[in-house]
């Protein structure tokens, strides 16, 4: 094997962890993946992967070593793409080294879902959630218009790049305010249930579980940080709430 084929398979390698990690895969997984895809073209891996990095050392078979560090400097949570990642890698044996590469670009540069379809997702979210909570028909409106302005807002810092804790601030400040001013206006008696239900589409509840998975998989490093990452998730969308509470009950209460 020459050197530019054993370059292209370290490179191979990392796109398909780079794709994981971005998405929302947990670490091991991805450590999994990427020693996976090594081995598969005849090389001996050593991979470690934190949230924001990936190290990769391959070996060829005269003994020969070849790394890369890749950054990874954005993450979201897609488990399509993740699901997708790990069925093409299952049959991995399908494809050569060339076509491999080009499906696993097509993942990476394929569309998100567009805003009206995650606009649609909070509000539904949002407003079903007030049911879970005994909730009543006028709950679940203004859950539902709360779940548009939140989507908006999301729109807009994405856009802005102000980042995870500004938009949770901005985010929880919105479904308290807005269901503050449904109560204001005499559309609903309890400011309660719209606010914790609209909240509910903001918990980040698949990142915590990747947390614990991590965690129990031995990756301790990953784990401590992914769950870090969540505190401050919450601790944001808890301040933004209470802020615009505050706020509001200076202005004279609701």
């Amino acid at each position: 094997m020459d050197k530019k084929t054993e370059y292209k398979i370290l490179s191979l390698a990392c796109l398909t962890g780079k794709i994981m990690l971005q998405n929302g895969s947990e670490v091991y997984r991805v450590e999994n993946h990427i020693c996976q895809v090594a081995e598969y073209y005849g090389m001996t891996p050593q991979c470690f992967a934190t949230l924001t990095c990936i190290i990769i050392t391959l070996k060829n078979s005269e003994g020969e070593v070849i790394s890369l560090v890749e950054r990874v400097t954005s993450r979201t949570t897609n488990l399509d793409k993740v699901y997708q990642v790990y069925s093409l890698i299952r049959n991995i044996s399908d494809y050569n080294c060339d076509e491999l590469r080009e499906k696993l670009l097509n993942i990476e540069n394929e569309k998100p879902y567009p805003f009206l379809i995650n606009a649609a997702g909070n509000c539904i979210g949002a407003g079903f959630f007030t049911f879970l909570f005994s909730g009543n028909i006028r709950e679940f409106i203004a859950a539902f218009l709360c779940g548009i302005l939140i989507a908006t807002a999301s729109k807009i810092t994405d856009a802005l790049k102000l980042g995870t804790f500004f938009t949770n601030l901005l985010c929880g400040g919105i479904s308290s305010g807005t269901a503050c001013l449904f109560l204001h206006l005499g559309f609903i008696t309890d400011v309660s249930i719209p606010i914790i239900s609209t909240l509910m589409i903001l918990v980040p509840g698949v990142a915590f579980i990747n947390s614990m998975r991590d965690i129990f998989s031995g990756d301790l490093v990953t784990g401590l940080s992914r769950l870090g990452e969540v505190a401050m998730i919450g601790t944001s969308i808890a301040v933004g709430s209470g802020i615009a509470l505050k706020l509001l009950l200076n202005l004279g209460g609701v």
